[in-house]
C-alpha cells in the first residue's frame, strides 16, 4: 500500500501558522464515491465505519478484527487513539489507504487486486493505517475539531519526517502479523542490490528520490532505519521520541533532537549506520552462486525494467518495458536484443500481459468519468497481426486474464462488490461469461494460469491462513490445495509438466521454486538479488525476470534442480525485533457477527461538520494575490459538501471581505455558491477635467453560483478531460465615497459557459509535458438581464503538444482568440503574452506562443539538509499577439528552472523558475523583462 496521509503539504504549514517562509498543509481530497451508493455503518466505541451496503459481510470481518488491530498498533506508543470514522471504499480499485485530519478519517481502498502479498490484505491495511492513528494521536491529539485539527496535521507533519512515520507504520504492520513488508526480500531488494553493486546514495537521495538512479520510496528507506532503531535500542525508544517531542512541538529541529536525546545520534548518523550493518550483513549473506545466462536488452541510460518476458515465433521475445523516460510498452526483442514496440499497455495496478500465438492480453485500470473513486479493471485482447486492440470488457472487476491453450476462452479473477473473489471463465470474443469456478471460502485467489490441456489452472491463494497455490479442476470444478499454508509470497505460478513452477522465498532470497504431485519441492533458480515471473521457453528452459541495481533484466536458464547447501543462512532484518517482542499475529478466529448492529448512514444529516480554522481560503493550492485572513473549514468525511466561513483584510487597500461559499459535490454535477461583502477601491475619470483620475471607495455584495461537470476518463496511454461549466452573479454596490455619474450600482445575473475537450498522451517520470495532446476550450459570456448595460464575449482557447527533437523534450503550441463589446471590452479570457504590461498594447484579439521545454540534467545535488535538487531544465518561448496583423513575435525568451525539495520534506515538490523575456516592441519600457516564480505540486 502506497500510504499517504492525505495530500500533507509540509512547507506550507510552517508560513501559516509560524510566519516563517516555507509552509505545509493539507488540500482537501477533490474525488468523491459514485452517488448511487447506499452507505451503511457500524458504530463501535473507538471506530464509526462507513461502507456501501454490498461490501457489508466484509465490513462486519473487518469490526471483529479491530480490537485486536487496535491493541497492536497503539500500545507500543503508550496511547488510547479517539475515536475514528473508517470510511470502507469497496467499489475503489486500487489497493490503498489513507489517514488525514481536517477532518478526522481513515479511508481504506479494502479491494485485493493481482499485486502478490504474503497475507491477507484488508486487516494488513488496516493494522498500518492505525498506527498513523497513533502517530497523530500521540503527537497532536490535543488539538482537535471545530477548530484546530488543520493546525494538529501541519504540526504532525512539520515534526515528523515521511521517512519516519511510514517506516514506523510498516514496521508495526511487520511485527503484529504474520507477513508484512519487512518480510519480503523484495521489499528489501532495491537497496541491498544498490550496497552489494557499489551504488552508494545519500540520505537525501532515498528520501526523497531520483529521476536518474533506482532508489526505493522513503517507506523503504524508513522501515531499515526505524528497525535499526528498534533492534538497537527497543521498541520503547519510538514511544520515548514521540514523547519528548510532544510538549515541543515548536521546537526548531524538534524530531532530530529527540532523536539525537533517545538514542544517541541524529537521523543522518542513524542512515549511515543502518547501511554499514546492512552492508556488512548482506555481504555476510552473498551467495555469488548462478545458472543463468542474461539475454541481451537494449542499452539504456537510465534503469529500465523488461518485465514478464514469454517466448514469441521464432524465439523472439515479449516482453513489458517500464523505464522513467517513457511510458510502459509491450515490446518485441529478436535474438540481437533489437526492440520493436507492439502495444502500450495504460495504467495497470500492476504490470501484466499474457501470449499466446498472434494474441495478447492484459488487464488496465479505468476509473468513472466523473467519480474518482468508482473504479474498474477491464480486458483488453490485442491481435498481433491486425495490430488492433479490442476493450473486450466494460465497467468490469477482473484481473490477470489468461488465454485458454487452445479454445477462444480467457479466464480471470473477479473480486465482486461484496468483496468476495470468483474464477470466471470468458468467451474470448464476447467477454461474456462461460463459466464460474467455485473457490474456498475466505480466500482470495490470484494469477490464475491454465496446464496444457486448458482442463487445470493453478492460481495463488491467500487467506487468513496464509498464502498457498490452489488447483481447479475445471471439468468436476474441484480444488486442491498444493502447498503447506505459510506467509510466503507466491508469484507466477505455471504448470510444467505435471509440476508447478513459481516464485517464493524459502531461502530468503526471491527464486523461482517447483513442486511435483507428491509436494517436493525444489529450487530452480540461485539469482544474487531475485528472480521473478517465470515462462516456458523452448528446449526444457525458461525465461525469467532478474533484479539488478538498474532495473528487472531477462535470463535464461535450463529447468534443473538447484543445490542449496551452499546457500548462505538468512535472517529478516528484523528478525532481532521479532525475538524480543510478543507479536502476537493479529489475524483472530472470526467472532459471530449476527448481533451487529448495522444502520444506514445518513450523509445528509452529517454534511456539516466543522473542524479547522485556516488562513487559506483555497486550502493552499497557490499563494497568487494572497490577501491574509481566517477561514472555518467545513467537510463531510463522504467529501461532497465543503462549507467556508471566512474574514480578510487586504492591507493594499485597508479593505475588509466577510464570505461564505458552500460547494455540493454528490451528484454529476457539482454545485458552488458563495456570498462575499467585500471593501474596494475604484477610479473613475473626472467629468469636468478628463485628464484627472478619481479615486473612490465602496462595499459591494457580490453572489455567485457555478455548476460544473468536470469529467476525465484512460483509454490505454490517453488521458480525455472533457466537461462544461456554466455560472452566473449578482453584484449590487453602496457607500461611494464620492458622487459619480453613470455609476451602475447593480449587476444582475450575468452568464457565462465554457465547454471544454482535452487528449494528452500520459507522461512518464521525466516528461516535461505530454508528448502528443490536443486541448479546446470555449467561454461565452453575456448580459441577458441587464437593460442599461449590456455586452458579450466569446473566446476560444486550444493548446497543442508535438514531441520534442530528443527524448523528454516537448513543443507546445497555443493559439487563443477573443471577440467582446460593450462591458467586457478590455476584459481578457485567453492568455496574453510574455511582457504583456511593459508596452503600449492595443485591444488585444488573438495571441499565439510557441514554447520548447526540454530537460538540461538531473544533478541529485544536496546543499545539506537545506534542499535537495533534483532536475535542472530549460525552455525557449516566442509570443504573438494580434497575428493576423502582426507577423513579428512581440516577445521571445528563455527561461531556466529547477525542481527541488526542502528540509528533505517528500512534499511538496517544489520548483523556482527565471525567466529573461525580450520585447519586440518600440513603445517597450523596458527590452529585457526578468521575471521569477515559485511553484510546487504533489
Amino acid at each position: 500500500m502506497t500510504h499517504k496521509i492525505l495530500y500533507i503539504k509540509t512547507l506550507i504549514a510552517l508560513i501559516l501558522y509560524f510566519n516563517l517562509n516555507i509552509a505545509l498543509s493539507q488540500i482537501v481530497d477533490n474525488e468523491q464515491a459514485s452517488s448511487s451508493i447506499r452507505w451503511k455503518q457500524i458504530e463501535t466505541e473507538f471506530y464509526r465505519v462507513i461502507y456501501p451496503s454490498t461490501f457489508e459481510n466484509s465490513a462486519k470481518r473487518l469490526v471483529t478484527q479491530l480490537p485486536s488491530i487496535r491493541e497492536k498498533s497503539s500500545n507500543s506508543l503508550s496511547i488510547s487513539p479517539k475515536k475514528i470514522t473508517l470510511i470502507l471504499q469497496g467499489n475503489h480499485l486500487s489497493q490503498n489507504g489513507y489517514v488525514q485530519l481536517a477532518p478526522r478519517k481513515s479511508e481504506f481502498y479494502p479491494i485485493p487486486s493481482s499485486v502478490a502479498d504474503n497475507q491477507e490484505w484488508l486487516p494488513n491495511l488496516a493494522l498500518h493505517e492505525l498506527r498513523h492513528v497513533a502517530q497523530f494521536d500521540k503527537l497532536t491529539g490535543r488539538i482537535k475539531a471545530p477548530f484546530f485539527e488543520q493546525l494538529a496535521l501541519a504540526l504532525y507533519a512539520l515534526n515528523l519526517p515521511a521517512w519516519y512515520f511510514e517506516g514506523d507504520a510498516v514496521q508495526i504492520e511487520t511485527v503484529h502479523s504474520a507477513g508484512g513488508r519487512g518480510r519480503l526480500p523484495s521489499w528489501e531488494m532495491p537497496v541491498r542490490a544498490n550496497l552489494l553493486s557499489g551504488k552508494s546514495y545519500s540520505f537525501n537521495k532515498y528520501v526523497l528520490g531520483s529521476f536518474k538512479d533506482n532508489v526505493p520510496s522513503h517507506y523503504t528507506i524508513g522501515f531499515l532505519m526505524n528497525t535499526y532503531m528498534t533492534n538497537h535500542y527497543g521498541i520503547e525508544s519510538h514511544e520515548k521520541i514521540m514523547e519528548e517531542m510532544r510538549t515541543k512541538l515548536l521546537r526548531p529541529f524538534n524530531f532530530q533532537r529527540a532523536v539525537k536525546q533517545v538514542i544517541g545520534m541524529r537521523p543522518s548518523a542513524l542512515f549511515k549506520e543502518t547501511m554499514s550493518e546492512l552492508s556488512a550483513k548482506w555481504v555476510q549473506e552473498q551467495n555469488n552462486y548462478s545458472n543463468h545466462i542474461d539475454i541481451k536488452t537494449p542499452k539504456s541510460q537510465y534503469p529500465a525494467d523488461f518485465l514478464l518476458p514469454q517466448e514469441g515465433p521464432n524465439q523472439t521475445i515479449f516482453c513489458i518495458r517500464s523505464s522513467p523516460t517513457s511510458v510502459n510498452k509491450i515490446i518485441r526483442l529478436d535474438s540481437m536484443g533489437s526492440a520493436t514496440p507492439v502495444a502500450k499497455t495504460g495504467l495497470q495496478l500492476a504490470p501484466y500481459f499474457h501470449l499466446r500465438g498472434d494474441e495478447i492480453v492484459w488487464d488496465e485500470f479505468r476509473k468513472d468519468a466523473r467519480f474518482g473513486k468508482q473504479t474498474y479493471n477491464v480486458i483488453n485482447v490485442y491481435n498481433l497481426t491486425t495490430k488492433r486492440v479490442r476493450t473486450l470488457t466494460k465497467n468490469t472487476r477482473y484481473y490477470s486474464p489468461v488465454l485458454h491453450p487452445t479454445r477462444n476462452e480467457i479466464a480471470v479473477v473477479e473480486v465482486t462488490k461484496t468483496g468476495e473473489t470468483k474464477l470466471r471463465i470468458l468467451n474470448a470474443k464476447t467477454g461474456f461469461i462461460l463459466d464460474s469456478i467455485p473457490i474456498p471460502e475466505h480466500t482470495h485467489i490470484q494469477q490464475p494460469k491454465f496446464n496444457a490441456s486448458g482442463d487445470k489452472i493453478i492460481a495463488i491463494a491467500v487467506s487468513p491462513r496464509g498464502t498457498n497455490l490452489v488447483e481447479f479442476d475445471l471439468p468436476t470444478k474441484t480444488h486442491a490445495i498444493r502447498l503447506t499454508w505459510s506467509n510466503q509470497q507466491i508469484e507466477r505460478p505455471m504448470y510444467y509438466g505435471n509440476t508447478i513452477l513459481f516464485k517464493a522465498h524459502f531461502d530468503g532470497i526471491d527464486n523461482i521454486y517447483q513442486v511435483s504431485n507428491e509436494g517436493e519441492i525444489t529450487q530452480i533458480t540461485s539469482a544474487e538479488f531475485g528472480a521473478f515471473n517465470p515462462s516456458l521457453a523452448v528446449g526444457d528452459s525458461i525465461l525469467f525476470n532478474t533484479y539488478r541495481y538498474n532495473g528487472y533484466k531477462l535470463a535464461k536458464q535450463a529447468i534443473r534442480t538447484f543445490d542449496p547447501k551452499s546457500a548462505a543462512s538468512r535472517n529478516w532484518y528484523i528478525q532481532p525485533t521479532l525475538d524480543a517482542m510478543d507479536t502476537t499475529d493479529i489475524s483472530t478466529p472470526l467472532s459471530d457477527t449476527s448481533e451487529m448492529i448495522v444502520s444506514r448512514y445518513n450523509a445528509t444529516a452529517h454534511m456539516i461538520n466543522f473542524h479547522s480554522l485556516s488562513i487559506s481560503s483555497t486550502n493552499f493550492e497557490s499563494f497568487d494575490n494572497y490577501i491574509p485572513g481566517i477561514f472555518w473549514l467545513s467537510n463531510d468525511v463522504l467529501n461532497t459538501t465543503q462549507l467556508k466561513l471566512g474574514y480578510e483584510f487586504d492591507p493594499d487597500i485597508a479593505k475588509s471581505i466577510y464570505s461564505a461559499e458552500v460547494s455540493y459535490r454528490k451528484y454529476l454535477p457539482i454545485f458552488t455558491a458563495r456570498y462575499a461583502n467585500r471593501g474596494l477601491v475604484g477610479n473613475a475619470v473626472s467629468s469636468t477635467k478628463p485628464d484627472e483620475v478619481v479615486m473612490f471607495d465602496y462595499r459591494d455584495h457580490l453572489a455567485t453560483f457555478d455548476v460544473s461537470i468536470p469529467l476525465s476518463i484512460y483509454r490505454r496511454n490517453i488521458v480525455y478531460s472533457y466537461g462544461l461549466n456554466a455560472g452566473t452573479s449578482y453584484n449590487r454596490r453602496y457607500n461611494l465615497s464620492v458622487q459619480l455619474k453613470n455609476f451602475h450600482e447593480a449587476i444582475a445575473f450575468p452568464l457565462n459557459y465554457q465547454i471544454y475537450f482535452n487528449r494528452n498522451s500520459m507522461r512518464s517520470k521525466m516528461d516535461l509535458a505530454p508528448r502528443w495532446g490536443q486541448n479546446f476550450s470555449v467561454t461565452f459570456r453575456h448580459l441577458p438581464f441587464e437593460r442599461t448595460i449590456n455586452g458579450q464575449l466569446f473566446s476560444i482557447r486550444t493548446n497543442f503538444y508535438f514531441p520534442g527533437l530528443w527524448r523528454n523534450h516537448s513543443l507546445q503550441i497555443r493559439f487563443a482568440a477573443q471577440k467582446g463589446n460593450g462591458r467586457y471590452n478590455g476584459v481578457y479570457d485567453i492568455p496574453l503574452v510574455s511582457g504583456w504590461g511593459h508596452f503600449k498594447s492595443p485591444i488585444v484579439h488573438n495571441t499565439a506562443m510557441a514554447t520548447y521545454r526540454f530537460p538540461l540534467f538531473y544533478p541529485d545535488w544536496s546543499i545539506g539538509s537545506i534542499a535537495y535538487i533534483k532536475r535542472f531544465q530549460a525552455l525557449l518561448f516566442s509570443d504573438f499577439q494580434n497575428v493576423w496583423n502582426d507577423t513579428a513575435p512581440k516577445s521571445l525568451g528563455i527561461g531556466l528552472s529547477t525542481d527541488f525539495h526542502v528540509f528533505r520534506y517528500v512534499l511538496p515538490d517544489i520548483n523556482v523558475a527565471a525567466k529573461l523575456t525580450y520585447i519586440n516592441d518600440r513603445s517597450s519600457t523596458q527590452t529585457i523583462v526578468p521575471t521569477f516564480g515559485l511553484s510546487y505540486s504533489y
